[in-house]
C-alpha cells in the first residue's frame, strides 16, 4: 500500500483529527463523493479550504486523506470548511440524512418537547462548551439558517434577541444571583447546571433528600456530584 506524500502542514494533523473509532464508516465514503461529484482533487479541496478560512490554514490534504480514509475525525471547523467548499450540509456529510437524527442517549427523551422549547434547551446546553466549541457551532448554524432564510429574513429573526433579553436575564438572576451580562458564559452554564435535579434525560435513580443513589450514567459527571 503506497503512502501520501506528507502536507508541510502535516504537524497541524494530528491537532485537527482523531481517532475515528465511534463515527460511521460511511462518512469517509461521503465525504470522497461529494469531493469527487465536484470534480475536485484533494489538493483542489484543501487549497480551497485555506482561501475560504479567515484564519488561512484550512484542511490540510493529508488531513483529508486521513478523513476520506475513515482513519481520522475533523473536527467542527473543519466540517464547516469542508462542507462550504463542497456545498453540502453537515447533517447530510455527518449522517448521511438531510433530515433530524436520532440521538442514541437517554437525552433523546428530550426531542418529545415542543420544537421551541427544544430550540431553547439546545442553547442552554450550547453556553456549557468551550468558547471555539460555541463559536464552531454558531458558525454552522447561523450558515444553515442563511441559506434558509436569505440575509434580510435572519436578521430580522435574529433582532427578535433583542427583545427577550430583558426578561430572560431578569429570570436567570432569580436562579443565578450572582449572574451579571458580562460573567463568562460557561461560568452561567456551571452555576444553572447545579440549580435543578431530576431525571429528565438521564437514567439516574435518586433517593428521599434528591441526590443520586444508582441508575446509569451516560456521561459521567467530570467534576463529581459531591460539590452539589
Amino acid at each position: 500500500m503506497t503512502h501520501a506524500p506528507q502536507d508541510p502542514d502535516d504537524s497541524a494533523t494530528k491537532q485537527e483529527s482523531e481517532p475515528a473509532a465511534e463515527r460511521a464508516p460511511a462518512f469517509g465514503a461521503r465525504l470522497r463523493q461529494a469531493r469527487e461529484e465536484r470534480g475536485f482533487t484533494q489538493g483542489a479541496v484543501s487549497n480551497r479550504t485555506k482561501m475560504i478560512d479567515p484564519e488561512q490554514r484550512g484542511v490540510s490534504r493529508t488531513a483529508l486523506i486521513g478523513y476520506e480514509q475513515d482513519t481520522s475525525n475533523p473536527g467542527l471547523r473543519e466540517i464547516k470548511l469542508l462542507c462550504e467548499v463542497l456545498r453540502i450540509t453537515p447533517n447530510w456529510l455527518i449522517y448521511g440524512s438531510e433530515g433530524a437524527t436520532q440521538v442514541a442517549t437517554a437525552s433523546s427523551e428530550l426531542l418529545n418537547t415542543p420544537q421551541i422549547e427544544m430550540a431553547v434547551r439546545t442553547a442552554l446546553a450550547l453556553s456549557a462548551l468551550k468558547g471555539h466549541e460555541r463559536e464552531a457551532l454558531q458558525s454552522i448554524v447561523l450558515s444553515m439558517a442563511g441559506r434558509q432564510l436569505g440575509d434580510l429574513r435572519l436578521s430580522g429573526l435574529l433582532t427578535l434577541t433583542h427583545l427577550v433579553m430583558e426578561p430572560f436575564q431578569k429570570m436567570l438572576k432569580d436562579y443565578v444571583t450572582e449572574f451579571t451580562p458580562t460573567m463568562p458564559l460557561t461560568d452561567v452554564a456551571e452555576a444553572m447546571s447545579v440549580q435543578l435535579r431530576n431525571n429528565i434525560g438521564n437514567k439516574l435513580r435518586f433517593d428521599d433528600e434528591g441526590n443520586p443513589k444508582d441508575g446509569q450514567w451516560t456521561y459521567p459527571d467530570p467534576k463529581g456530584v459531591e460539590k452539589w
